[in-house]
């Protein structure tokens, strides 16, 4: 039965997640109620879907990275320079009279790739070890990161308490991942770890979409009573996406083989966007979780685009 969950899940991400957004919307315009009631689970949802990405992890994959630093790096330096900083510039352009919103954006930019890259990635005979390195390491690096981050960006629009942010994602995101990292180091020896590997997506992906759904239901009713907010929200958050993929994809190019292209376009293209909800959720109020939760939507429908592409490509499933 958790294999079914676990495959269900895999395979129905996409419908999911939008059909999360919609249901979300549509019971907002009745009520917030189911929102606020999943809210006050929100730091449980929290840890166990940043507690299951850290149990995805190994000490071991960490270590693979010396052998080919040069992409290694530039995976770095595209989840953690290139997009913070697009987000910002769209954010200027779009969103400078709506702080929130412009938080939000800048918070899909500063976290780390996703999980989902790996699973992609492998299904297209791209570089698994390649992927599975910039993923880890990102995750481990990103409590320290975010928070200077969204100081540097973020401090454009709102005002950002690094101190508590810092302590917020060090107990939300870092404890968590080194819990579930140590927890299947000391599995390993006992247990068939990789029977379950597979479930460890899977419960990330729910309480993720538990968060999300809870992100647009208590967001629409402010929404609705400010629909000028539409526009500028949809314009800058549907252009995130094709862009990341895009100059990643572009910029790989010239790091044959065809692997690496693949591993490194979609562990920078696709973002981590449960995180940033879990971080809005506990360190910022107001609408800083609507431009994620659409953003969810919007990512998975680039990366299904991009998937295409590499299948045309020669990849096959």
């Amino acid at each position: 039965m958790l294999a079914a969950y676990a495959q269900f899940i895999r395979e129905k991400y996409t419908v999911i997640i939008i059909s999360t957004l919609v249901l979300g919307i549509l019971v907002g315009l009745y009520t917030p109620a189911p929102g606020i009631a999943i809210r006050q689970i929100s730091t449980f949802l929290i840890v166990i879907m940043i507690g299951a990405m850290g149990f995805t992890i190994t000490i071991k994959s960490l270590g693979m990275a010396a052998k080919d630093w040069k992409s290694f790096l530039l995976g770095l330096i595209l989840n953690f320079g290139f997009a913070p900083l697009l987000c910002w510039l769209l954010a200027l352009l779009f969103l400078s009279n709506h702080p929130d919103l412009a938080t939000g954006l800048i918070l899909i930019g500063v976290v780390p790739c996703a999980g989902m890259a790996l699973v992609w990635a492998g299904l297209l005979k791209g570089d698994v070890p390649l992927a599975t390195v910039v993923n880890a390491a990102t995750m481990l690096v990103a409590p320290f990161l975010i928070p200077l981050l969204m100081r540097l960006f973020a401090g454009t629009f709102v005002s950002i308490d690094t101190a508590g942010m810092f302590k917020t994602v060090m107990v939300t995101v870092l404890l968590p991942i080194v819990a579930g990292v140590l927890l299947r180091e000391v599995l390993g020896n006992r247990v068939d770890v990789k029977r379950h590997l597979p479930l460890m997506p899977a419960l990330s992906a729910t309480a993720a979409v538990l968060l999300m759904f809870m992100a647009v239901n208590t967001a629409v009713p402010t929404v609705t009573a400010n629909l000028g907010l539409l526009g500028p929200l949809v314009v800058s958050t549907i252009l995130v996406f094709p862009i990341l993929f895009f100059v990643a994809y572009l910029i790989s190019l010239k790091s044959p083989p065809r692997g690496k292209n693949i591993a490194i376009t979609l562990s920078s293209g696709m973002k981590n966007l449960s995180i940033p909800v879990g971080i809005a959720v506990v360190s910022f109020k107001g609408l800083v979780m609507f431009p994620i939760a659409v953003a969810f939507a919007f990512q998975m429908l680039t990366a299904v685009l991009f998937y295409q592409i590499f299948l045309r490509k020669g990849g096959r499933v």
